[in-house]
């Protein structure tokens, strides 16, 4: 086990080795996860695992994420605290076709043979990326404003009830049948 977050990881090394990383990223690293955030100056918590999955028969991983982000709620637009504890399990394949056949709760990375090594910063971002809402919203939040769908409603059987005691235009029509 490693106490620090290397910068490149060799995924079918550690498969083989069994390697396991604990370490702390600063939110400020990842750029492009500090551009969705109201300041990025809080510490990710990552632990990756590597290994064989026997049943599955595929080098494999876990990756568990926990931090909180600092969003802006699209109801308030105040910044909210956003927590985020996520794992993730994953495959290593160098083929699509090998994969079909896996639950769908697992996640399939394909690999290129040329690529020998994975930039664990990006990793972590592209996961965490994925943890964050299309639009953010706090939930103990609320909005000065009032919908007044009740009065609207009120207002449009009233204007029915109107409208049945206007004449009907085409009741002069009737004096021209014969």
């Amino acid at each position: 086990m490693f106490d620090k977050l290397p910068e490149y990881i060799d995924p079918i090394n550690s498969v083989n080795h069994n390697k396991q990383f604990v370490g702390r990223v600063n939110q400020s690293r990842l750029k492009r996860l500090a551009e969705l955030t109201v300041s990025a100056d809080r510490d990710i918590q990552v632990e990756l695992n590597f290994f064989y999955d026997k049943a599955l028969r595929f080098p494999a991983f876990t990756m568990k994420l926990e931090t909180v982000l600092n969003l802006q709620c699209q109801r308030s637009l105040n910044a909210f605290d956003y927590p985020i504890n996520t794992e993730v399990k994953g495959i290593f394949t160098t083929s699509l076709a090998l994969a079909e056949d896996l639950p769908a709760d697992i996640e399939v990375f394909l690999r290129n043979d040329d690529d020998l090594k994975l930039s664990a910063y990006d990793w972590v971002e592209d996961e965490l990326l994925l943890s964050v809402p299309l639009s953010p919203i706090d939930q103990t939040s609320s909005l000065d404003y009032v919908n007044d769908i009740d009065s609207m409603a009120a207002d449009d059987s009233g204007s029915q009830e109107l409208s049945s005691e206007k004449p009907n235009p085409f009741a002069i029509l009737q004096g021209l049948k014969k």
